[in-house]
């Protein structure tokens, strides 16, 4: 007790007065606590005190040592600003600025020379304070060293976006700059191609020579490419002994010719690598763009097929994909119904039906889920199948997401008892532009957030578990829940489902449908439900058509109901959240 009452007594500084005891300001009533002084030595920090009227700079702090740089060189506020690197001083500047003038947050990285001339990453945060006039007096603020941790930032980006072997881009950075050539191409009429290169019988080389030997070749390749190229030519590597190139704004024959001068300089000329010559030839498989071909992994794959064609003819050629009649016909086909579904999307004649999700105990409407419709001009309504594929075999799924959540905000704020759950594609998890148009939502209407659900199929958050779980992170620090959909049709281990900290799972109808009458089933409907009880996850049972398959997933401990036995999508929502539901029959 004596200890206790004894802390309790102690008169700590005021937090105004700790920067100018700590700084040896003279108008400080006195000196800092040791234990103080010893804890910002500590921590690596160094706080600063800026007198604005007089930029007058103060430092606590090993300053030097944090620095690399003496007091006296950094003593006010225009000496510290010409250590700021140019290209890093307006950002910071329009952030004081902004701090000021608005009462934003100043937080700002940037980089600082030092007198050896090093330059050092510094995380800035601080606070300004105001004269009685509301006019900025002082600012007081912390640095931390972060040079570490941005060279470690740029390390995994570059691992990210580049080759580790041979230094150009990987194949989701090719990939993403595909996509945006395949963009240009369509808006402005542009012509390209896509070259997927493979290296003859590099397994030859590996196998005489040695791997060594066989990256070395690689690498020279590469090297050569970027000599043969134009210097607007974007070349990656897809892997293993494959090379991928982007030919923007590139007519046919052009195409070919760069193609000819490839096999050529690779045919007539060896590797040299440690004295030895090493004679390599490659062969090619081209996609013509913008052409019948929508998405970069449509690109890509039928290059594969060419280049593929090319080897089975001999290899040191190349050879262009060419669709067949019929394939040309669909293609056309499918670029109507694009058309159309544009068209619907400007005369707001995408629609949503509505289906209830019931508690299973209660039989209560718990949410309901929002099915895409689409009328066309002549009035009827489409189901999602029929244009749905369409839209993303032409590359348009981005940009059917967002148009699907602004109707589903809209909803939501109209409505301010609806419990909406909206489904994406895979591709939305990894858009940013969509979670930036969510987070604007929930910040201009917040109540929406509890009443949203976003929904994405199991089988798209495995292509990527780690940019999937950053995904449903975001979407549920902004206080949506997300559920996997489609659950079991994707084989999520243990391991994925703990990685992805979703809120609910909804089951694939392919394990409810005849349940009852398959043992198999429902033996993995109480796995499923050991695993999420696990988790603490709650589950939903999709495509529930009668009593004897709702029975069993009650007794099961299956938390929601979902299907035609509980009602068909309507147009409306003509049972309130709460309302309890009479099944069909």
């Amino acid at each position: 007790m004596t200890a206790l009452r004894n802390e309790q007594e102690v008169d700590p500084l005021s937090p105004d007065s700790v920067l100018d005891a700590i700084a040896g300001d003279s108008d400080s009533p006195r000196a800092a606590p040791e234990w103080l002084q010893q804890a910002i030595r500590g921590s690596g920090d160094i706080l600063y005190r800026w007198d604005i009227l007089s930029d007058r700079l103060n430092w606590a702090g090993d300053v030097e040592e944090v620095l690399g740089e003496a007091e006296q060189a950094i003593a006010s506020g225009h000496g510290f600003n010409n250590r700021i690197h140019p290209e890093d001083l307006p950002r910071r500047l329009k952030a004081l600025s902004d701090h000021f003038s608005q009462g934003d947050t100043y937080d700002c990285e940037y980089r600082v020379r030092n007198a050896q001339g090093i330059v050092i990453w510094v995380h800035d945060r601080g606070r300004v304070e105001l004269d009685a006039n509301g006019m900025p007096r002082a600012m007081s603020g912390t640095m931390r060293i972060i040079t570490q941790r941005k060279q470690n930032e740029a390390r995994l980006e570059r691992i990210a976006n580049y080759d580790e072997l041979t230094g150009h881009f990987n194949r989701a950075r090719l990939r993403d700059e595909l996509d945006h050539a395949l963009s240009a191409a369509r808006r402005f009429g542009l012509a390209g191609a896509f070259l997927v290169i493979g290296v003859d019988k590099l397994a030859m080389v590996n196998n005489a020579y040695g791997y060594e030997i066989g990256d070395a070749v690689l690498v020279a390749i590469g090297q050569r490419f970027d000599r043969v190229l134009r210097a607007s030519d974007i070349i990656g590597r897809l892997g293993g002994d494959r090379f991928g190139v982007l030919l923007g704004n590139c007519p046919e024959e052009c195409v070919t010719q760069c193609m000819d001068r490839i096999i050529e300089t690779m045919r007539n000329q060896a590797i040299e690598i440690n004295g030895q010559s090493i004679p390599v030839t490659v062969s090619i498989g081209c996609v013509l763009f913008p052409g019948l071909v929508n998405t970069a992994y449509e690109v890509m794959t039928k290059a594969e097929s060419a280049l593929a064609y090319a080897k089975k003819a001999g290899r040191c050629c190349a050879n262009v994909y060419r669709p067949s009649e019929q394939q040309t016909l669909l293609y056309r086909r499918t670029l109507d119904i694009g058309t159309q579904v544009q068209q619907a999307m400007r005369e707001e004649r995408l629609i949503f039906t509505y289906q209830p999700i019931v508690a299973a105990q209660t039989l209560t409407v718990s949410k309901y889920e929002c099915l895409l419709r689409m009328r066309d001009e002549d009035g009827k309504i489409l189901p999602a199948g029929a244009f749905i594929p369409v839209v993303e075999q032409l590359g348009m799924t981005r940009l059917m997401d967002r148009y699907v959540l602004d109707m589903t905000v809209g909803e939501l704020r109209r409505d301010p008892a609806a419990v909406l759950s909206l489904n994406i594609s895979g591709l939305t998890a990894t858009d940013q532009s969509w979670l930036r148009a969510l987070i604007a939502a929930v910040k201009a209407t917040p109540s929406i957030a509890e009443r949203l659900i976003v929904e994405i199929t199991e089988t798209a958050a495995l292509h990527d578990i780690e940019e999937s779980a950053r995904f449903v992170n975001v979407v549920r620090d902004v206080g949506c829940r997300v559920a996997i959909d489609d659950f079991g049709a994707g084989f999520t281990s243990f391991r994925h489902l703990k990685a992805l900290t979703v809120d609910l799972v909804k089951i694939d109808g392919s394990f409810v449908r005849n349940l009852a009458n398959n043992a198999d089933q429902q033996l993995f409907i109480r796995n499923l439900m050991g695993l999420a009880g696990t988790f603490g996850l709650e589950t939903v049972a999709e495509f529930v058509e009668n009593d004897a398959d709702a029975s069993v997933l009650i007794n099961a401990g299956v938390h929601y109901l979902q299907g035609y036995y509980y009602g068909r999508p309507q147009f409306d929502r003509p049972w309130p959240i709460g309302a309890r539901i009479q099944p069909a029959g």
